[in-house]
């Protein structure tokens, strides 16, 4: 999201006459009907039987949940937030929330909420809670978090006589596996490319000891040859042909070549679990794993969205109860026995481990004390657009990775300079 979204919000905050980034007054006689903006489908039913259960308990209050494709989700809400016609709540992550704190967009969750009984900070892992506060103001309701483990499918595995991966294993071993499950002739690969940062090269970067960005996040980590190890080991997974081309996960998509047994083993978010499951055709034939190890080390970029309260929204009293629910014990064990997240509050996270005993969901658990805080600025998608552009095109082997992460560096170095 560009620099220009900050001024378009903070100018719409003069016009509409806001001061600081207190409530609204909003609409709270008669029936009301909250906007709930999210970006996973996957999600949707399950939080549709939360949103009803609040609707059972707040008689004359109506969610109707909106689903925007990942692909247009900020595009559409810059548009709508900028415009004044945002959902009432909606899902934020860390990569853009500094830009709509700063902009005026959300609404103090101190002022909505406070220390409230049903939820408030101290329910919460303070380090979620941090990433969704600014100048000391909390805006957001820690709805989940993300860790990443390896998936792999099990029927590939039994069919190849490959014994399955172990907590202990090493990249090395995840390699000699892949090696093992490539089946050339029928189309199949061990593994492949993640695509995803998330879900891919910032953890391999921290695996091998290198950093996206320095500490402080005034400079890229592109430039250190530990961090070009972390990328340059997916690309050896193409040259070893254990892995599909970029062009063919471009076009096809990890995890559909993952559900279709074209692919043994992948790295993926806890996120993707729900998605998984819900595809009866393959639910029993995958299982999860911890991340390997490289020297010993393990890492693991770790992230969860937060609810916020739109702050122009005309429901403010509704939408802070709904926000309020949602981040509540009762919606929490909900979602958590859902599976579709784990969730955020210490006293439900081990129900979401709980919720499928088909599954090594403590895998994702465990991978929270190898973790990093996911990497975010003020402008996150200015130095990200081009890290993009240059890890790919070293996946698409139009350089090398050297070059590519020279070129990173200098582009990423270049944006974070300006902000």
């Amino acid at each position: 999201m560009k620099r220009k979204l900050c001024m378009a919000l903070s100018a719409l905050m003069m016009v509409s006459g806001m001061a600081g980034f207190g409530i609204v007054a909003g609409a709270s006689d008669g029936d009301v009907t909250l906007r709930y903006g999210i970006w996973d489908d996957n999600q949707k039913a399950a939080l549709r039987e939360i949103a009803d259960k609040f609707e059972e308990e707040n008689p004359g209050i109506k969610v109707e949940i909106e689903v925007t494709p990942w692909k247009d989700y900020w595009t559409t809400l810059e548009t709508s937030a900028t415009g004044g016609s945002a959902p009432d709540v909606f899902w934020m992550n860390a990569p853009h929330f500094a830009m709509y704190a700063q902009g005026g967009m959300l609404a103090s969750l101190d002022d909505a909420i406070g220390d409230s009984e049903v939820a408030s900070k101290a329910d919460f892992p303070e380090s979620l809670v941090d990433m969704y506060s600014d100048n000391g103001v909390w805006y957001g309701m820690p709805k989940g978090f993300d860790t990443i483990a390896v998936y792999y499918n099990k029927e590939l595995f039994d069919n190849a006589g490959v014994a399955y991966p172990t907590t202990d294993w090493t990249w090395d071993d995840y390699v000699s596996i892949a090696k093992q499950l490539t089946d050339a002739d029928n189309g199949v690969y061990g593994t492949a490319l993640q695509l995803d940062e998330q879900a891919g090269w910032y953890n391999t970067v921290a695996m091998f000891g290198g950093e996206i960005l320095n500490e402080d996040k005034t400079a890229s980590g592109f430039d250190d040859p530990n961090t070009q190890k972390g990328i340059q080991c997916w690309v050896d997974l193409l040259d070893e042909g254990v892995s599909p081309t970029y062009a063919q996960l471009n076009d096809t998509g990890l995890s559909d070549m993952f559900r279709s047994g074209k692919v043994a083993m992948m790295f993926g978010g806890s996120y993707s679990l729900s998605g998984f499951m819900a595809d009866e055709e393959f639910a029993d034939k995958f299982d999860c794993v911890e991340l390997p190890s490289v020297d010993g080390k393990k890492a693991c970029v770790i992230h969860g969205l937060g609810n916020v309260i739109y702050s122009q929204s005309a429901n403010q009293e509704a939408a802070a109860k709904f926000v309020e629910f949602l981040g509540g014990k009762e919606a929490m064990t909900m979602q958590a026995e859902s599976g579709i997240d784990i969730s955020a509050r210490t006293d439900c996270q081990s129900i979401w481990v709980d919720s499928n005993k088909n599954y090594n969901l403590q895998a994702f658990m465990n991978m929270v004390d190898y973790s990093y805080a996911y990497p975010a600025t003020m402008n996150t998608s200015a130095w990200m657009t081009p890290m993009y552009d240059e890890v790919y095109a070293a996946f698409n082997k139009d350089k090398t990775v050297e070059e590519a992460c020279a070129d990173a560096t200098a582009e990423m170095n270049e944006a974070l300079a300006q902000q």
